[in-house]
């Protein structure tokens, strides 16, 4: 498995939502694409942060949690990385960090950029064959 790279496996594309977007337009969006995670991205549309069904969980305990946005929901501190490191690369990272996703950005002059995602699904459905 050494020799695939992470665009290899990953999926393109990526559902994100802006920072000021309230948590009810965020639950909806997951919902209605049968999605764990949402990634939030900035006004220039860089990557700041992730909202997991975990996020939206933990934020409905709060009494005024329909007024929440995006940026005061999301876990922020988001590990990226580019499609062109090898996957067990990512798969360690993922281990090291427990988390189930990656978000693979551009890199270049557009760092941060969301391009894809890698999650531990992916990396099963690579070592069940690429099904």
């Amino acid at each position: 498995m050494g020799h695939k790279l992470i665009r290899d496996v990953m999926h393109r594309g990526v559902m994100t939502c802006w920072v000021h977007e309230t948590v009810v337009d965020v639950a909806r969006r997951l919902h209605e694409n049968s999605l764990n995670a949402i990634f939030v991205l900035d006004e220039s549309g860089r990557a700041e942060g992730i909202i997991s069904q975990t996020d939206l969980a933990r934020v409905y305990l709060q009494s005024d949690w329909q007024h929440l946005t995006a940026e005061e929901t999301m876990t922020p501190h988001l590990i990226t990385i580019t499609g062109d490191l090898p996957l067990d690369v990512a798969i360690q990272i993922m281990l090291d960090h427990h988390i189930h996703r990656l978000l693979i950005v551009q890199g270049g002059l557009t760092p941060n950029r969301p391009v894809g995602v890698l999650s531990l699904s992916d990396v099963v459905r690579e070592m069940a064959g690429g099904q």
